[in-house]
């Protein structure tokens, strides 16, 4: 068993699994109600609505919801992203022990101590069926995972399988009595007889014909439904106490838990008892399985467990750089690097897979280490001799290595390091004195040991330790290809270490656990995997960063570059190509290559604060600027690498007093005196400004400075150096110090204002000071000013620096890029020519004024087109007038027929001119009815293709001119070069998001019909352009149905039912969010404007799940304040939020899911009401509605 996620709580009496999210769902005895995250370890939310145990709990399939119910007898539907119950359904008398939701119908069964099954339709929150007929307790009861059928298990020792089809078909509602008394329309299947005691559990195969029970009388019965009948297939015995529970796992298995304490894992086809697992002392009382993760939800005393029974890891080894040697589904296979081949033997049957695999270095032979179920190591010295491989040796022991030769070393039953030579035919183990826990792979001749805390380097002929390092849990060592370095991994960390275990970097992971790792054959980098990310190592400086995400668990096994393979848990090898931009910047920064710095930067895929924070750690903030748009960001980089004309620039753009202030700061320091005169004025700070002016003896500015500004203590003070004695003056009268200010006036001479001072004292004090005698001031001596900025010592610019200013430079790095481009161009061109739709010629079209008068040819054709056909003629006289007769040859088909008879690709028809056999493939794959819309891009692409082609002598032709090639040869060499279209189709697609979010429907709408049209044109070479096509020929015919619903509501009165019915089913197609946004808010103003606020309301949550604008959000949220008061709707709508549905795309009327199977258009999917069928699609145009099709041919 290995344990994944443990909580301690009250006793577990309902489990349930997440299908996509990493969540168990738990129902407590104590009433609570809890969702843990069994990846993180923790626990997301816990509802307490519930008043009694809670027995029945499950997740729905795809919607946001879990069902459960308790000992309060009622069933609740939460919706965990709202984190409250959405409401209760009641009905049931007793304790209510089981619900399960249905996989499609919206429907809910749930089984009661009071004898009855129920049915429940979650969306109309009613009761649809009640099943009774059991005689005791019901115990179980769970929907057949395909067919309409429930089984249900009870304590009367009965088992009975309902038939419940009629439910899909039923259209009134049921009544009082039939509630109570149950439904004619349920009938029972089958009633098995056989247990001997109650019966706790019941369920389904997904294969659908087996079903199990478990019961009290401690056994889990197999049956077998065929046809009319059911019987028991086996009996599956073992268990001391009441079975409480068991599941079916992996097709071949079953689980049970029960009352005794134990888990036991039975192999249905054998019966042998594969494993028991035992707790001391808390008793199982349900699980749940998730086949997809294999992973088991089990639920105890003492709270919950989440395990896996097996491991999930291939044993996996590589030989000699060349070959991948892997386990998986008992079968031994060998990947070839080369050719990408896989080859495969069977191998004994184990339910518990190899935990390790070991290669022989010199033989290729494997060596299998088996851990669980009795330790013990299988030899097999020729894996690929035969189709089951052949084990000559097996030993009792696990982790075994090679360490030279066929010399092997592995840990014995009593931690004891053994070593064997597995060529010799019964050949004895040697023990030797090294105590370990297990053993690892090493430089030939050596193995590492891990023994307690540490990991040692063994050397096996000395028998003595040759390094050593502190490092505990040690799970897997991988090697270079030189044995120079190792990396390894324990539970969170990767540790690199060298040959003599020096530590050269570690990483470590908190939240996620490390699955691999590979060192890059080309560079210092170790690429590593964890359960959710792949991400490397840069072992120079030990940084690490995340690669991408990882949808899947992956495997490591080898790294080439920007290549690596990787290998799945269900044994596939697969190879991918990294796009390792932010790598190799950061290995050409640490090399400096500035050059191939700069060009990864013109390729503009790098962005990200991340990077930034990078480079302005590591002092490239030089560098940085050309990462950063943030005005903000870039000031404070470009300060501090001193680029003081970007730190102006973006200082400018923000115009922030802060902002000016440190510029002037850094300016002054840099001696630049009029920028930081000029900053300090635009942040209001006169005072620097005027300093620098006086220490600069730049007086002009000061007396400039000191007139602007309104600060009379700036205006005194720094008036003495601007020698302006009438300003003084005024200030001092102002301030009324009229004394100062007579004296002042005096000593400049300046009597008028000197008298009217005087004037304004009182007669004391101007008596008093005309008795004073003056000074005239002194001459204010004439400063040569310094305008220039300060000298500085002339610092080296940074490679980088030099080379962005080097004249062409940068053009001349883009011109491999362009080259490249104009390459892919040409290579397109063969098969795309698109200058013939744009210029109706092209290169390859010649103008008729350069030709040739009389069909007379240039002299660059002289040698290629004079034949001397003189002798040639003579022979065929001669031989004429021997023969029968003349022969006259064969006249050959045109290239161009090739197309139509070798392809059924529509568009090749189109280009060969053969327009009817086209349209024959259209009506046949698509259903094509009216080909008048696609008329213009037939001819479109017709024109592009044979305005551009060459002559038959053209140099392009791919056959030589003397023979006309087989028609196999034509058909397997020879396509048109059509045009692509995917750029096109891409513009076409943000033109019609624009005019979406402009209001401009009928444009719209036109543009999205237009791109429908265009694809039935366009061809794709591989799988990548094939699903990008795809997703254009979804969203199109989508948002075109949505702008046909919005037209029409745009013909209706805004005050009318109709509008705001056609608007809240406009909200439900499947648009971008921010288009979504924008419909959203438009039902919401419709049904608040008409006085349905509850409405309203709801559509404002939705709303508000978009991230709208903060404008948008505050007005749904104001709606929704205002429904918690006042929750009612004036106007009644035709329109049920919960009841899902697609929008008919002829009535505009909703096709509610269960009630109306719509049909579709054969070419654009578009959904219908049946009674239109065979009808002209209004969306595409061009495809009836309704009638079965091959499917559009696109892909060459």
């Amino acid at each position: 068993m290995l344990t994944k996620f443990e909580a301690r709580s009250s006793r577990v009496k309902a489990v349930a699994l997440h299908n996509s999210a990493t969540w168990v769902l738990c129902g407590l005895h104590n009433g609570a109600v809890q969702i843990w995250d069994y990846r993180m370890s923790t626990c997301v939310d816990t509802y307490t609505e519930h008043v009694g145990a809670v027995r029945g709990a499950d997740f729905h399939v795809n919607q946001p919801l879990f069902v459960t119910g308790g000992d309060d007898y009622t069933v609740k539907v939460w919706n965990y992203k709202l984190r409250r119950c959405l409401f209760t359904m009641t009905g049931h008398m007793d304790y209510v022990r089981t619900t399960f939701f249905h996989h499609e119908q919206p429907w809910i069964v749930s089984c009661s101590d009071d004898f009855t099954i129920r049915i429940w339709n979650w969306q109309s929150r009613k009761s649809i069926a009640c099943l009774p007929g059991h005689n005791h307790y019901v115990m179980c009861a769970q929907f057949h995972p395909f067919s309409d059928l429930v089984v249900s298990g009870s304590l009367d020792k009965t088992i009975r399988v309902w038939d419940i089809s009629a439910l899909r078909h039923r259209k009134e509602e049921v009544g009082i009595t039939q509630d109570l008394l149950g439904t004619t329309d349920v009938v029972v299947r089958y009633e098995l007889e056989g247990h001997e005691k109650g019966i706790n559990w019941v369920a389904f195969h997904a294969c659908g014909d087996l079903l199990l029970s478990a019961a009290d009388d401690r056994t889990v019965r197999l049956w077998t439904m065929s046809g009319t009948s059911c019987y028991i297939s086996r009996t599956f015995t073992g268990h001391t106490s009441n079975v409480c529970c068991a599941i079916f796992y992996r097709n071949d298995y079953l689980v049970s838990c029960a009352e005794d304490r134990t888990i036991r894992v039975v192999h249905m086809s054998s019966g042998v008892m594969v494993q028991t697992f035992r707790r001391e002392v808390e008793r199982y009382w349900i699980m749940a399985s998730d086949p997809a993760r294999n992973l088991i939800a089990i639920g105890h005393d003492a709270g919950l467990q989440v395990f896996k029974l097996t491991r999930e890891r291939p044993a996996f080894a590589v030989h000699n750089t060349t070959q991948l040697y892997y386990t998986c589904q008992n079968k031994l296979n060998v990947y070839n690097f080369e050719n990408e081949e896989v080859t495969s033997c069977a191998v004994t049957y184990q339910f518990y897979p190899p935990t390790s695999l070991a290669c022989c270095p010199t033989t290729g032979g494997v060596m299998l280490s088996y851990a669980s179920g009795g330790a013990q190591l299988e030899w097999i010295p020729k894996p690929l001799a035969t189709r089951s491989c052949n084990v000559e040796v097996t030993v009792k022991g696990f982790d075994g290595v090679f360490f030279g030769g066929h010399k092997v070393a592995y840990v014995d039953a009593n931690g004891k390091m053994c070593i064997q030579n597995v060529s010799k035919a019964g050949g004895k183990p040697q023990q030797t004195d090294m105590s370990c826990s297990r053993i690892l792979a090493g430089p030939v001749g050596c193995v590492l040991c891990q023994s307690d805390d540490k990991i040692l380097l063994y050397q096996v002929a000395q028998r003595g330790t040759v390094a050593e390092a502190t490092l505990p849990g040690v799970r897997y060592a991988v090697w270079d290809k030189d044995f120079a370095k190792v990396a390894l991994i324990t539970k969170n960390t990767v540790t690199v270490m060298t040959k003599r275990l020096k530590l050269i970097a570690s990483v470590a992971e908190s939240s996620a656990r490390i699955k691999s790792a590979v060192f890059d054959e080309t560079r210092d980098v170790m690429y590593f995997t964890t359960s959710n990310h792949l991400k490397y190592c840069y072992l120079r400086n030990g940084e690490s960063s995340t690669i991408s995400t990882l949808k899947n668990v992956v495997y490591l096994v080898r790294a080439v570059g920007d290549t690596i393979y990787v290998l799945t848990r269900d044994g596939r090898v697969l190879r991918k190509e990294l796009d390792n931009a932010e790598l190799n910047f950061k290995l050409k920064l640490q090399q400096q290559s500035y050059r191939d710095l700069i060009r990864i930067i013109q390729q503009g895929k790098l962005k990200g604060q991340a990077l930034v924070g990078y480079l302005h750690k590591h002092g490239h903030s030089e560098i940085a600027l050309h990462f950063v748009s943030d005005p903000l960001t870039r000031f404070n980089l470009a300060i501090e690498c001193g680029a003081i004309d970007i730190a102006k620039a973006t200082a400018t753009e923000l115009n922030q007093p802060a902002i000016w202030r440190r510029l002037a700061d850094t300016a002054t320091r840099f001696g630049d005196i009029q920028l930081a005169q000029f900053a300090s004025a635009k942040a209001g700070n006169y005072y620097s400004s005027g300093l620098l002016a006086l220490l600069t003896g730049n007086t002009a500015s000061l007396a400039n400075l000191v007139s602007a500004t309104r600060d009379d203590h700036f205006k005194l003070h720094y008036g003495l150096f601007v020698d302006d004695a009438k300003q003084r003056v005024d200030i001092l009268c102002k301030s009324n110090q009229l004394p100062l200010a007579y004296v002042t006036a005096k000593s400049h001479n300046l009597e008028e204002m000197a008298a009217q001072v005087l004037e304004q004292m009182e007669p004391e004090v101007a008596t008093r000071v005309q008795r004073q005698k003056f000074r005239p001031a002194l001459k204010q001596q004439s400063v040569e000013p310094s305008t220039e900025n300060w000298p500085m010592l002339q610092v080296e610019e940074s490679v980088f620096a030099r080379l962005l200013k080097e004249p062409g430079h940068l053009d001349a790095i883009a011109q491999p890029e362009l080259d490249e481009d104009v390459a892919a161009g040409a290579g397109w061109d063969d098969e795309d020519d698109e200058d013939a739709l744009l210029d109706g010629a092209g290169e390859a079209a010649v103008d008729e004024a350069t030709l040739p008068e009389n069909g007379e040819k240039g002299g660059g054709w002289d040698d290629d087109l004079d034949i001397d056909v003189s002798a040639a003629l003579e022979d065929a006289r001669c031989t004429g007038a021997s023969s029968n007769g003349y022969i006259v040859p064969r006249e050959h088909p045109p290239i161009t027929q090739a197309w139509a008879d070798a392809y059924t690709l529509p568009a090749f028809h189109v280009a060969a001119g053969s327009f009817a056999s086209a349209l024959r493939l259209l009506q046949r794959q698509i259903g094509l009815t009216d080909p008048t819309p696609l008329r213009p891009y037939m001819m479109q692409l017709w024109a592009a293709v044979n305005g551009c082609r060459p002559g038959p002598y053209g140099l392009s032709l791919v056959f030589a001119v003397s023979a006309q090639p087989p028609d196999s040869e034509i058909e397997a060499r020879h396509t048109p070069a059509l045009p692509d279209y995917m750029p096109v189709l891409a513009d076409k697609l943000r033109a019609g998001y624009q005019l979406f979010v402009d209001g401009k429907f009928a444009e719209a709408l036109d543009v999205f019909r237009s791109i429908l049209h265009l694809c039935v044109m366009t061809v794709v070479k591989d799988e990548q352009q094939k699903a990008t096509l795809r997703e254009i020929m979804a969203v199109a015919p989508e948002y075109a149905r949505a702008l046909a619903l919005q037209l029409q509501l745009r013909t209706l009165s805004a005050s009318s039912t109709e509008s705001l019915q056609l608007a809240l089913y406009f909200t439900h197609f499947r648009l971008h969010r921010a288009h979504l946004t924008l419909a959203l808010s438009q039902a919401m103003s419709k049904a608040y404007k008409q006085k349905n606020i509850k409405m309203a309301a709801d559509v404002a949550r939705r709303l508000l799940e978009q991230d709208p604008p903060q404008n948008k959000a505050q007005q749904a949220a104001a709606i929704v304040a205002e429904a918690e008061r006042n929750p009612t709707n004036s106007v009644q709508v035709d329109y049920d939020e919960r009841n899902p549905f697609v929008m008919c795309s002829v009535s505009y009327k909703p096709l509610y899911k269960g009630v109306v199977n719509p049909v579709r258009c054969s070419y654009c999917l578009s959904p219908a009401d049946p009674s239109y069928k065979e009808a002209l699609c209004p969306v595409c145009r061009i495809a009836k509605i309704g009638v079965d099709c091959a499917g559009l041919a696109n892909r060459i």
